[in-house]
């Protein structure tokens, strides 16, 4: 099994939602490391994986340059907004070019909601490991196998194959 510590930068004016997240318990396999600024910060940003950013106090636009990450980076990033900077997130252009923005959670937040979202996204990010992990083993396996392996779907066309077949039909 692996196992996966994960960074998760809290950018923003400290908030309850936030205490809630660090005193959830991560799952098994799992460590959680925080780092925390009240200003957003692109070096703290670059290192985590997961980024939950409070703009309820901050210019969202600027924020979100600050947090963003470049280019095919797997930074994920949850905004705690107000419905307003919610509606003008949602009504800018660029927004939709905020790949890395995975949810918008509104505030104020119950401490139940919190913990709600924070576990769901917990158990999307371990599924995501899992899955990466299995494809990597099949990649393996298949890989050193000597015989020819392949994969086709309902239609013939082949999905997946081996090194060795690949070898054996140039």
């Amino acid at each position: 099994m692996y196992n996966c510590c994960l960074h998760i930068y809290l950018a923003g004016h400290p908030c309850r939602a936030f205490e809630v997240i660090k005193e959830m318990p991560s799952l098994e396999y799992f460590t959680h490391v925080f780092s925390e600024s009240v200003r957003p910060d692109r070096a703290l940003a670059s290192e985590a994986e997961l980024i939950l950013a409070n703009l309820t106090e901050l210019d969202a636009k600027e924020a979100l340059a600050a947090l963003l990450p470049d280019g095919t980076d797997e930074t994920q990033v949850i905004l705690l907004a107000d419905k307003e900077q919610a509606r003008l997130l949602a009504g800018d252009p660029d927004f939709a070019n905020y790949a890395a923005v995975k949810d918008i959670w509104i505030s104020p937040l119950s401490e139940e909601e919190v913990q709600f979202r924070f576990s769901r996204w917990q158990q999307t990010c371990k599924m995501s490991k899992d899955y990466w992990q299995t494809s990597q083993y099949l990649e393996a396996t298949i890989n050193n196998i000597p015989n020819l392996v392949w994969y086709k779907d309902k239609n013939g066309i082949h999905e997946k194959v081996n090194d060795s077949f690949c070898r054996t039909v140039n």
